[in-house]
């Protein structure tokens, strides 16, 4: 097979001697396992450096460690080639070489094909061949490789034998301390609704929440908001939001009295990027 080399399904069943439908077909005739990456299909599926997160098999439900799942992840002793194809037009299948898990596999979120949450695995791939090169149709934003230690704690820590829970508060508690919040600090400086400045006292909160939110929206600043201790509590139990314009809407649950210890009044709004935006829509409607 040629770098870059197109093919029809027919094609790459007659050269790898596989089955003829699925993302993961493994061949035992050819002791191979070719990868397809199918860009106009459910998956989400993105390049970060030179590192290609590539999403299990499994089209619904949580995604299951066996199968061609367990053949990808034991692949560094197994002996099975990896061949990667990435589809860009339908039906064309287009060579991209063979790959090699660059780290761990570890688990994120994306939705299933009947738009339910689920946990996925993604296998980070790199490919073997210095010529070669991934489609990256995934843009980076201009902070994402700064963004990159803060993914690799959420892989490492997703990756220990711990309660989701606890993973969870230690993923929080460490990105809170990261780039992200760092990042947050520069564009925003104070808590966006009382300008507390003191940034011991910040918190980066999520606009998305953390439990339904993929590895790299966990880490998209445009998916934070920069709040004080009060103001982070309230918004994270959706007692507070904020429209399109940035004014802010308190759930009536919140009588006067707290209001005013709490430090928040009808009259206050926020500044929202338009990305910040397409966050805040699903958090502003299951306000309380």
């Amino acid at each position: 097979m040629e770098l870059n080399e197109v093919l029809n399904n027919q094609q790459l069943c007659e050269v790898f001697l596989c089955a003829p439908q699925g993302g993961m077909r493994k061949s035992n005739r050819t002791n191979s396992l070719t990868l397809i990456s199918d860009k106009t299909k459910l998956y989400d599926d993105r390049v970060v450096g030179d590192v290609y997160h590539y999403t299990g098999m499994g089209q619904s439900g949580d995604q299951k460690m066996s199968g061609q799942n367990l053949t990808l992840a034991e692949s560094y002793q197994n002996g099975v080639e990896i061949h990667f194809f990435e589809v860009l037009t339908s039906r064309e299948y287009t060579y991209r070489g063979q790959v090699q898990l660059a780290g761990k596999p570890y688990k994120t979120e994306q939705k299933d094909r009947n738009g339910r949450q689920r946990l996925v695995w993604i296998f980070p791939l790199r490919l073997q061949n210095s010529k070669a090169t991934f489609t990256t149709l995934y843009k980076m934003t201009d902070d994402e490789p700064e963004l990159q230690e803060d993914i690799l704690i959420i892989q490492q820590v997703e990756n220990m034998s711990i309660e989701q829970t606890e993973k969870e508060r230690l993923i929080k508690s460490r990105i809170g301390q990261g780039k992200f919040k760092k990042l947050l600090i520069q564009r925003e400086c104070k808590c966006a609704l009382c300008g507390v400045s003191d940034s011991r006292m910040l918190i980066a909160s999520h606009i998305k929440p953390w439990s339904i939110s993929t590895n790299e929206e966990r880490v998209d600043v445009n998916n934070g908001l920069l709040l004080c201790p009060n103001h982070d509590n309230m918004f994270d139990k959706k007692l507070i939001s904020f429209n399109k314009d940035g004014e802010i809407i308190i759930s009536t649950s919140v009588d006067a009295t707290d209001r005013l210890f709490m430090n928040i009044n009808s009259k206050m709004r926020v500044v929202l990027t338009e990305k910040q935006q397409s966050y805040m829509e699903e958090h502003y409607r299951s306000l309380i």
